[in-house]
Parts: structure tokens; sequence; C-alpha cells
């Protein structure tokens, strides 16, 4: 068995007792220390424990939102109307700024429309800029934007009041009492009569439009601003009307709320007001006849400068018109440019080539619009040379007992016959000899008739003649390029003046009874070794002989020799055929 032990009869109170001691009866002792400094206390421990609870497990977050947003929306339903007033002049500037940008899109999208319309009003807005030299965008503006802000009535929004009343022209000022109860009549019936959310604000009149004006209304917390405006009302005349409003309830806002049908405190709004009393006018018939003018000014000079630009195109025609004609013999174009409403060519022209003019006229182009800057130079064309030549024989001065004539045998030969004394014909055949590019002309004076004169013998100028040719034939040469022995095309060409000259001199030898032979010379420089060198040479003149025989030249008079190396100062001089012509008389 175990013991019990009984309870006790009576409660022990001796706790009791000593915290009584120590805090007082009561708890007075407690409640004066905590009275003596409880907001110290207090905010210590509950700031402490709310960062604790919240960093523990968020919940003060969650018990604290709600009770603040039930108690702002209580305050906002209690004071609407004061709250409003107190931020409507922050609010409309934000509002008015989103707004603005809005109608800058607006604007820029309605240009772009209009620029891309094609409506008979457009086309005649677009000749009217063009006319007036300002941009199409800027010339639409001052069509729609044309207005006058004639009058502005303030009037109180709750009792319908008017509290001032401001007009442009004070003699076309309309009854401001009147016209304010009759917005506000017409302002309540609408919102009674068209009232379907129970929210006034939205159901008030914004603008009213007439025949002759519009009625623009802004509206704010205590008052409504009301603008006569005639004409196209431009966007930015309803952002400063917007504006005045908000600065009239910013400067009046206690005179607004505290109204009681004394209107003494608006006496000095004209100022504020009398920025929005704005107009564009039209232009008057003056600035229209500057324009008519002006107009007429820049059609004039398009003309002129069309006509300037015919002109230069018909100029760039012709002057590659001269560039794509066929030149004749002896004319070369170097040049061609415009200068002074003409063509200007400069001209190469040998004496004995065509008239410019007369080439002009050939191919259908006026000589009076090309300025020719002749220049003169001698030509090598075959057909000058033979005109040359004709000319020389038809000019040339005789006497009377002398005949002269020239005739062209199967059009590449020219045989020169008449009756000329010794004389005349050692003169003439100078001069023949002396014209430039007549080596490549085959002349021959075998029909020529040489009479003595003062009892000369004829054999004698054929000697001269026969002396002439040996020397023509004697001081011509065929150059070879470097280690070659073939004879390429511009010397073949050389080689058929030649071997005409060889056969000349043959027909005049055989007149005067005269042996010829021709020593062909082959030659070399000293760039390789001597039996190259012989070899080369030795190749070279038989090349050149078999090219003379192939034109017609008897091979019994040609004979081909090497000469070897030449050791000349200029190698290319080496690295040549020549000839040299042999005569004795026959026996």
């Amino acid at each position: 068995m175990t013991d019990k032990v009984p309870p006790s009869e009576f409660t022990d109170d001796s706790l009791e007792k000593v915290r009584e001691l120590l805090i007082g009866r009561d708890n007075t002792f407690v409640r004066e220390k905590l009275d003596h400094d409880a907001k110290g206390v207090v905010s210590n421990v509950v700031s402490e424990a709310l960062l604790e609870r919240e960093s523990k497990d968020g919940s003060v977050n969650k018990v604290l939102v709600p009770l603040v947003e039930k108690s702002l929306h209580r305050s906002i339903e209690a004071n609407s109307e004061k709250i409003v007033g107190t931020l409507y002049p922050l609010v409309g500037a934000l509002v008015r700024k989103a707004v603005s940008a809005f109608l800058v899109e607006f604007v820029e999208r309605t240009n772009a429309l209009i620029e891309n319309s094609l409506s008979p009003k457009s086309i005649a807005w677009r000749f009217k800029a063009w006319q007036s030299g300002v941009k199409y965008s800027e010339y639409v503006a001052s069509q729609i934007y044309q207005y006058q802000v004639q009058q502005l009535l303030v009037i109180h929004r709750e009792t319908g009041t008017l509290l001032h009343s401001i007009s442009a022209d004070p003699d076309k000022q309309k009854d401001a009492d009147l016209i304010s109860s009759m917005l506000v009549a017409i302002n309540d019936f609408v919102a009674d009569a068209f009232g379907v959310n129970g929210n006034e604000s939205e159901n008030e009149l914004g603008e009213i439009k007439t025949e002759d004006f519009t009625l623009l209304i802004k509206i704010g917390p205590q008052a409504l601003l009301v603008a006569a405006v005639t004409g196209s009302i431009p966007p930015e005349i309803r952002g400063k009307l917007q504006q005045a409003l908000e600065d009239f309830h910013r400067f009046y806002q206690q005179p607004l709320i505290n109204y009681d049908g004394d209107n003494a405190a608006f006496a000095g709004c004209e100022t504020l007001l009398a920025d929005c009393l704005v107009s564009e006018k039209k232009e008057g018939e003056g600035k229209k006849a500057k324009r008519f003018i002006g107009a007429l000014v820049l059609f004039i000079a398009l003309i002129g400068l069309g006509i300037l630009s015919f002109m230069r195109l018909s100029l760039s025609i012709l002057k590659s018109d001269l560039h794509e004609l066929p030149f004749p013999p002896g004319v070369i174009i170097t040049d061609t440019y415009i200068s002074n409403g003409k063509v200007h060519a400069k001209i190469l022209r040998d004496p004995a080539a065509d008239d410019i003019e007369s080439w002009f006229k050939d191919h259908g182009i006026d000589p009076n619009r090309v300025v020719v800057i002749e220049e003169p130079f001698v030509s090598l064309k075959t057909s000058i040379v033979e005109r040359k030549l004709e000319k020389l024989i038809r000019n040339y001065p005789l006497s009377e007992q002398e005949t002269l004539s020239l005739n062209s045998a199967n059009g590449s030969k020219w045989i020169i016959s008449g009756d000329v004394f010794a004389a005349t014909a050692m003169r003439l055949n100078q001069q023949i000899n002396n014209l430039p590019g007549i080596s490549s002309t085959d002349i021959d004076i075998s029909s020529l008739n040489v009479k003595a004169e003062y009892q000369l013998d004829s054999s004698a100028l054929q000697k001269v003649a026969l002396t002439q040719l040996v020397n023509k034939v004697s001081s011509q040469s065929v150059l070879f390029a470097t280690n070659q022995d073939a004879l390429s095309e511009v010397q073949l060409a050389t080689l058929e003046g030649l071997a005409n000259d060889v056969k000349q001199l043959l027909s005049v030898a055989k007149k005067t009874n005269t042996v010829v032979s021709i020593v062909v010379m082959g030659a070399s420089d000293n760039s390789g070794s001597s039996a190259r060198n012989r070899e080369l040479s030795q190749k070279r003149a038989e090349n050149v002989v078999n090219s003379l025989i192939s034109l017609g030249v008897e091979s019994s008079i040609l004979i081909p020799v090497s000469l070897g190396e030449l050791p000349l100062q200029n190698p290319s001089m080496g690295r040549s055929v020549m000839l040299n012509v042999l005569v004795s008389s026959a026996l």
C-alpha cells in the first residue's frame, strides 16, 4: 500500500501576497510605469512583433490590406466631391497629355489619307498649294482651321448661375444670362430624359452646333466653361479651353466651393480667359492677286525651263549625230561640246578633203547650229593622195606647146601622158615625188612624151627619171622584230609600194638601154651568236626577195645577200633588209 497525502483544507495564498508586495495592490505600480512610457513601450513591442510575424508567415499583409482598402473606399464614397475637386487640376493635365498624343496621331493619319486621296477637292487643293509655294498638308490645315472664338461664359455647375462672361467683339455679344439659363435647362433635360445609369456627369452635353456657330462646353467639378466658336474648330482650341477651365478651378477653388451667389470673387478672371479668344481669318483678295501673279510667273518660268530643256535635248541629239556620221576621207572630228546654244566641233581636215558645210548638208544637219573649229592636217589616205595628184596635174602651168593629162587604168594605176618639155617634166616629177603618201600610189609616166627644148635629147630627161627612181628604191628598207624573219601584214603592205617602184624603174631602164640589178641585203643586230645572226639575216633577205617576186618583180634582178651582224648604235636599224640598186649600160 502506498501512503496517500490528504488534501489540505486551506488554500495557500502566499504567492499572491508576494506579488502584492512587489507590484502593489490592483497592479498600481505596473500601471504607473506603463502610463509613464506607454507609447515607447507599445511602439517598440508592436513594430517588432509585426516585423517578426510578417517575416515568419506574411500574415500581417493579408490582414492589413483588406482593412486599408475598405477604409479608402469608404472615405472616397463619403468625400467624393471634395476628392474630385482636389485631384481635378492634376488629373486634367495627365488626361490632356494623353488626349494630345492621340490627337497628334489621329491628325497624322488623317493627313496621310488626305494626301493619298484623289478627290476633286484634293486635286484642287494640291494645285493651290503648289501655286502658294507651301506644303500640301499645311494648305489643307489652312483651309480647315479657319475659326473665331467670339464669346466665353463661365457658369456655376450646381446653381446654373453665370459667374463671368467675356467677348471678342462687344457689339456682337449675346445675352450671357439668357445663354447660361438655356444651357442649364437643356443640360438638365438631356440628363433626365436620356440618363440610363444614374451617372449624371456622363449625361451632360459637350457640344451644341447651330448653322452659324458652335457652343463648346467644358465641364469641371464646380463650373462649366462655354465657348461660342464660328468656323471649323481645330483640336488645339479644345485643349486651350480645357486648360483654361483647369486653371480657373485652381485659382478659384475656395470661392467655387463656398459660392453663395456673389460673383465679386470672379471679377479678375478676364486675364485668365482672354487667351482663349483666338481667331484665324481668311486671307484677303490682295494676297490672292499676289498668288495669281506668283503662279503666272512660275508658269512662265516653267515654260522657259521646258524650252531650254528641249533645246538642250536637241543639241545633245545633234552632238550624238555628229559622232555617228561617217567621216569623209581627210576629215576627223576630235571633240564636240555644247556652248552658247550651239554645238562646237573640233575637226582635223586635209585641204584636199570635202567641204565641211557640204558634208553637213548631205547628212541633213544644219551648218548654222554647228560651230566648226577647223585645224589642218595631212591625210595619207589613198583617195586624198590621188585627189592631190589630180589637182596637181589639172592645175599644172604649161606653155602653149605642152599638154598634160591623168588617166586611171583599172582603178589602181594612174597614167600620166602628154607632150611636155624636159624642164617641165623634171619639175613635175619632182613635185609628184614630194606629195605625202605618193609612194603607195602606182604612177606610170612611160606614156609621157618629153620634147627636146633647145635641141636637147629626151633621153637626158629619162636618165634623170631613172636616177630618181634608183635613189628612191635604194632609200627603202624593211624592219624586223628581234629574232624574227617572217614578214608581217604591215611589211607586206610596204613591199607592195616597193614592188611598184621597182617595176617602174625597170620600165625606165629599158627605155634608156640600162641594165639594173638590185642587191637585197639582210642584216641583224648582235643580240645572238654570229652563226645564228648570219642565218637570220640570210633568211630575212630571201623572204623579201620571194615577196617581191610574188608581186610581179623579175627574179633575175634580185640578189639576196647576208650581211650578218651590224654593230650599229641603234640595234633596231640592224634588224632590217636594205636594197642597193646597181646600174650599168647595156652592151
